[in-house]
């Protein structure tokens, strides 16, 4: 006799619930998808000892028809879909018929639910049974219990986790569901204390301010974009206000919630260079497209998902994040502005339109940026002059080859003899949007950072931090992979490293030389270049060119863009003006000039804020000018 047999129906469903019904956080998933794809406009969830003891769910949807009773809790069973080729086209968060029949078979579960065309039902089920049908209360909607989850497997609750996590997970499921669908209120009452309270009045800004704050709500970009095949639309939070992790990136396609690593990724992508080291966004995105694009069946707990044009969805999504975060005045607030405005002592304001300089103060010639002038600080200098608003406007066109010459590596080298004109445009350019707003020099602080004011209050720019932006977008836009053309020498540059070094080295020969390097193995452990790219800077050129090869012999292969990446990153680090450096007025001018022509002078390429605005508000009140 044969030794296979058919499972019993109660096995079954006890197989499948382990892997829908994983926690109560996926009870309380399943059961809310349900009253969204019917239709409910109000949904309230009320948990007790983190779902363990009970979880009630009530929804003014659709309900269910008494002559479905019977089939509820049925593997397989489901309104959503029809045909095979429904599955190609799922429009709704639930379809597989699996949620309702894996809970009932690890729970007690009553339901009391009414439809419009139908008669009100009430259905007790326990461990896979149908216990109880009879007839209901008149109500609109659906009333679903859950009581003594997984009473009957105690297997599983030996991994249950603590109360605090497991409360932790439904709160998230709560809020992921209300920020996908800011037109249903939600409200979630754990252990009697209301948790997330949404009104489903449609302003997604609103759910956002209700989840995560005022101060978050208050950051946050509302952006839209879309091609032939997606429609990409939410908020971004300016990157001043970041995370430790990515679970603040709420994605969803056709608003059902997903993870998916490769959209996170572009949306961290899109963000670059203004983001810290490990640090990461926070963003509400909900992507729009034909569900045939997009296949949801492939895990049961559906947060999974496989597109069919996943690279071109990635681009968009990042192409997007990157325009919308580069239109933005992204300089952080010191303090927090106090949502009611308090009564305080007027006092006249600076004009900065009039000229207050000193026309017998001979102008101080410029300096070198390697080898500047230390300043006395301590005492007034007449040089240090108020410049007139206008005066900066006008002249700045002017100024803009001279400064960007000053600031980055000499371009003169560089045989595209439109560069120095882009740059120049892209000065102009980046005034007219005013990407800066206009600021008046006071100053240097421990020869580190830059006092800066103008009518709205001071500012602080970190004057390492400013020329390492500066220096990173001329890197980023001129090291080329594949240039040929570079700098001969006549008398070559000999490097000599340890042997440990050698086989690196070697095995890296054609990179550096693809990058407009002449570079041939003169000995045992000696290199010598002989030319070297036009965007090395030529004032230190055999130190940089030393750093670069170290530099390109200890990372391993990975793409060309990631490559140019961190190395534009490596060399304007290096390059930088640092701490405890004094600059005279010329150059503290010129590099704030040159910032303006930048494309995001708002950080670092490692993340850090360039400058930092304190409010004349926030000033006065420090110094109790504010009367209540």
């Amino acid at each position: 006799m044969g030794s296979i047999k058919v499972l019993d129906s109660a096995i079954q469903n006890k197989i499948a619930a382990g892997e829908v019904v994983e926690r109560p956080s996926s009870v309380v998933k399943e059961l809310v998808e349900n009253s969204i794809d019917a239709n409910a406009s109000q949904v309230e969830v009320f948990i007790e000892e983190s779902g363990m003891k009970q979880i009630r769910i009530v929804d003014n949807g659709d309900g269910i028809h008494h002559t479905d009773g019977p089939l509820l809790f049925q593997r397989h069973a489901t309104s959503k879909i029809g045909t095979d080729y429904d599955l190609f086209q799922i429009r709704s968060l639930g379809f597989r018929g699996e949620a309702l029949a894996s809970i009932g078979a690890v729970a007690k579960v009553t339901v009391e639910t009414n439809h419009m065309e139908g008669n009100p039902v009430f259905i007790r089920f326990e461990g896979g049974k149908l216990m109880e049908q009879t007839p209901g209360k008149e109500r609109k909607g659906t009333d679903i219990t859950i009581t003594e989850l997984f009473y009957n497997t105690p297997a599983r609750l030996k991994y249950m986790r603590s109360m605090r996590t497991e409360s932790g997970k439904i709160i998230d499921v709560i809020q992921r569901m209300a920020l996908a669908y800011p037109n249903i209120s939600f409200r979630l009452i754990l252990d009697h204390s209301e948790k997330v309270m949404t009104k489903g009045n449609g302003n997604l800004k609103e759910v956002i301010s209700d989840i995560y704050g005022l101060n978050i709500a208050r950051h946050a970009v509302a952006f839209e974009a879309e091609d032939a095949d997606f429609r990409i639309q939410g908020f971004l939070i300016r990157p001043e206000i970041n995370r430790s992790n990515r679970n603040y990136l709420n994605i969803s396609i056709n608003r059902r919630f997903i993870r998916s690593f490769k959209l996170s990724q572009s949306i961290i992508n899109g963000y670059h260079t203004l983001l810290p080291k490990d640090k990461y966004p926070i963003a509400v995105i909900d992507i729009t497209m034909d569900p045939k694009l997009v296949d949801v069946n492939v895990h049961p707990a559906k947060t999974e998902v496989r597109f069919s044009k996943e690279r071109e969805l990635n681009q968009l999504l990042e192409k997007t994040v990157r325009s919308h975060m580069k239109g933005e005045m992204l300089i952080p607030d010191v303090a927090k502005k106090s949502s009611v405005p308090k009564q305080q002592v007027t006092q006249g304001t600076l004009d900065f339109s009039r000229e207050t300089r000193d026309d017998n103060v001979p102008e101080k010639p410029e300096t070198d940026w390697q080898q500047p002038a230390t300043p006395d600080f301590r005492k007034p200098s007449a040089e240090y002059k108020v410049v007139p608003k206008k005066t900066v406007l006008n002249e700045t066109k002017v100024k803009s080859k001279q400064t960007v010459q000053r600031t980055v590596p000499d371009q003169t080298r560089v045989k595209n003899t439109e560069t120095t004109d882009t740059t120049s445009t892209t000065t102009g350019s980046s005034i007219e949007k005013e990407k800066l707003p206009y600021l008046e020099i006071v100053g240097q602080l421990h020869g580190t950072y830059i006092i800066l004011q103008n009518d709205t209050g001071m500012y602080m720019m970190d004057q390492h931090a400013a020329q390492e932006r500066i220096k990173y977008e001329y890197y980023a836009e001129n090291i080329t992979i594949g240039k040929t053309d570079g700098v001969p020498l006549l008398i070559p540059y000999t490097f000599e490293f340890p042997m440990n070094d050698i086989i690196e080295i070697d095995d890296r020969l054609k990179r550096l030389q693809s990058l407009g390097f002449n570079i041939e193995k003169s000995g045992i452990r000696q290199y010598a270049v002989t030319a070297y790219p036009n965007w090395i800077d030529d004032k230190h050129p055999e130190r940089d060119i030393g750093e670069l090869i170290e530099f390109v012999s200890s990372r391993p292969d990975f793409s060309v863009n990631q490559y140019k990446e961190e190395m534009a990153i490596m060399m304007s680090c290096k390059q930088s003006i640092k701490a405890n450096h004094y600059l005279d007025r010329v150059q503290i001018e010129a590099l704030l000039e040159s910032l303006r022509a930048c494309h995001s002078p708002y950080t670092c390429p490692h993340g850090r804020p360039v400058i930092i605005h304190m409010s004349t508000y926030e000033i006065e009140r420090m110094f109790n000018r504010i009367m209540k």
